[in-house]
């Protein structure tokens, strides 16, 4: 089993709770409105030393070489009021990270699968594809940084609601 691995953190955004509790966020990317920790669920892939799966106060462990990456969806898969993950970067504590500011990667038309009915053994042909995204840094360190997530949220529309921000941590042994 090779030491280094590829961390997941899948974060689903409660927009419909956090658009009933900030009617009126803020449209200034630079200055998004800080939430507390209960408007989000983070879920990480497997890894040894995990607390506080499926809340907005997830930790896990990290060791150098890990790449982590950081993906954000509404509680509709982005269907409605779509979620885009903007901007990763240190608040205080070690140098975890290889770079300050996490990087966006972006794979466009990924071949994936789609049922045709709800017969998961029957899919759409020819094969559909997807655009995938998400944030991404390795761990160059040992340490606790507590860093900054900034995310925009979009109407049914697809207009711009508002920005926010919260400040989860991350461990590196």
């Amino acid at each position: 089993m090779a030491k280094n691995k590829i961390i997941n953190v899948n974060i689903i955004i409660n927009t419909a709770r956090l658009m009933k509790d900030f009617p009126t966020p803020s449209k200034d990317q630079n200055k998004p409105t800080g939430i507390a920790h209960t408007y989000q669920y983070m879920v990480v892939s497997d890894n040894a030393q995990i607390s506080g799966q499926g809340t907005g106060d997830l930790s896990f462990t990290a060791v150098q070489g890990d790449v982590v990456r950081f993906y954000a969806v509404s509680e509709y898969n982005n269907y409605d009021f779509p979620v885009i993950l903007y901007k990763l970067f240190k608040i205080s504590g070690d140098n975890v990270f290889n770079k300050t500011d996490f990087e966006l990667q972006s794979f466009s038309k990924v071949d994936t699968v789609a049922p045709a009915s709800f017969n998961p053994l029957v899919l759409k042909s020819p094969n559909p594809t997807q655009d995938f995204w998400f944030a991404q840094n390795t761990v160059n360190n040992k340490g606790t940084e507590s860093y900054g997530l900034q995310f925009a949220v979009y109407n049914s529309d697809l207009s711009l609601y508002g920005y926010f921000s919260w400040d989860p941590t991350i461990v590196a042994k």
